[in-house]
């Protein structure tokens, strides 16, 4: 009974040995097939799942256009998005100048609104000494600092009224000639009103080709008059120099335009001033500070000429550097129009003991100005500090007080005088 049953199992396992190596061989086959798949072929195997099939749409070149519409879908609501968050959060300027221009029966210019847009909000700050400068008017600011030009030969200020007066004729110029004087308020050019005008179309309105003519009006004294004058090339004569005695110099700088101080510089060196030097600052309206600074530094050695502080930074300090500068006995000319720039010289060389200041008391300009320009190129000039003195004192609203108050027809023979005095007693001095 047992034999039987150990040949049947035997038997058996033979067949199911049979049966293993057969499967093993057709599974090395499948495998050699493998190695160069078909697409109609598919494997199936006991040991991993049977594969599914990709949808078409999912396929390359598919699945690159559908993640490309994708992410043109995103991008351009995100640009949706952000055009209309920059369109709820523009400034009610932008919106009412748009809201006029599209509404107005009228044909309107968009840049006029945003000018007067702009000269608006500059009012509104109370800020006397700010300006705007459209694009086409920057060059016409920036030759009148250097000095160059086609015009009459005046600079501009608006004065405490926000009217538009002369604060400064240049010698030999146009406008000199015509009899135009310091002080004179401008109520029109050419026929239209300055009221209310910047001092930019102003200047603008002055300019012209040299031999063209330009009728001003002007009030002096509570009196109207108007006068033609022909316009010119002006060059940079801001500077004139004399020797208007033996071994005493006079120098006279109507304006702080590019390069005064190399100017005085070379009056210097041509001239005898060992008994004295005149500076007349008088009618001067300022201009560029680093060249007020410069020409303080000609007279004074190293130390402070001005400074002035800006809200939240720490004080600007201007200094001079000289370590040789000219120490010839020196008078300072001023009066009620010497403003800004000059009156930061005048006052640098009183509080160092370096000249003695006659005339009369100075216009009290003492407001730093800068220039900021905006996008389209046109620039706006607001204040951002006020000057002061070396020994501290402000100059806005205030002016400098002269050492010895002369009036302007006796001046320069008092300064000779004085330079007299100041040379005896440096003599006396160096004998000793």
């Amino acid at each position: 009974m047992v034999e039987p049953i150990k040949k049947a199992a035997k038997k058996v396992a033979k067949s199911a040995a049979a049966k293993g190596s057969v499967i093993k061989s057709e599974v090395k086959k499948s495998a050699k097939k493998s190695a160069s798949p078909s697409p109609d072929i598919s494997i199936t195997s006991p040991l991993r799942p049977r594969e599914r099939k990709v949808p078409v749409f999912l396929n390359s070149p598919f699945r690159v256009a559908f993640a490309a519409i994708a992410s043109l879908a995103v991008i351009v609501a995100f640009a949706a998005g952000d055009y209309f968050g920059q369109y709820r959060h523009r400034s009610i300027v932008d919106q009412s100048i748009n809201q006029v221009l599209a509404g107005e029966s009228q044909s309107l210019n968009k840049s006029e609104l945003e000018r007067a847009a702009i000269e608006a909000v500059l009012k509104a700050t109370g800020d006397q000494w700010a300006n705007y400068f459209p694009s086409q008017s920057v060059g016409i600011f920036n030759q009148t600092t250097d000095g160059r030009y086609s015009g009459i030969g005046v600079w501009l200020r608006k004065n405490q009224t926000g009217t538009i007066e002369i604060s400064s004729v240049q010698p030999n110029s146009p406008a000199a000639a015509a009899g135009l004087k310091t002080l004179d308020v401008i109520n029109s050019i050419n026929g239209v009103s300055s009221n209310g005008a910047q001092i930019s179309t102003a200047i603008a309105s002055l300019r012209g080709a040299p031999g063209s003519e330009v009728l001003i009006e002007f009030e002096r004294n509570q009196v109207v008059n108007s006068v033609k004058v022909v316009r010119a090339a002006v060059l940079n004569g801001d500077v004139e120099a004399t020797q208007i005695a033996p071994g005493i110099l006079y120098i006279q700088v109507s304006a702080f335009s590019s390069n005064i101080a190399y100017d005085v510089s070379r009056a210097l060196f041509k001239y005898d001033h060992k008994k004295g030097i005149i500076l007349d600052l008088r009618d001067n309206p300022g201009g560029l500070l680093k060249e007020g600074v410069n020409l303080a530094s000609l007279f004074l050695n190293n130390g402070v000429v001005v400074s002035y502080s800006r809200r939240g930074k720490s004080d600007q300090v201007l200094s001079s550097t000289n370590k040789n500068a000219v120490m010839s006995p020196m008078t300072v000319l001023i009066n009620k129009s010497t403003a800004s720039a000059a009156e930061v010289v005048v006052g640098a060389l009183q509080d160092r003991n370096r000249a003695v200041v006659l005339g009369e008391k100075s216009y009290g300009k003492g407001t730093v100005q800068e220039l900021r320009e905006l996008y389209d190129g046109s620039q706006i000039e607001i204040t951002v500090g006020k000057y002061r003195t070396p020994s501290g004192r402000i100059i806005d609203r205030v002016g400098i007080t002269p050492d010895l108050a002369v009036s302007e027809s006796e001046e320069i023979s008092k300064a000779i005088a004085v330079l007299g005095g100041l040379a005896a007693f440096e003599a006396g001095e160096a004998s000793k």
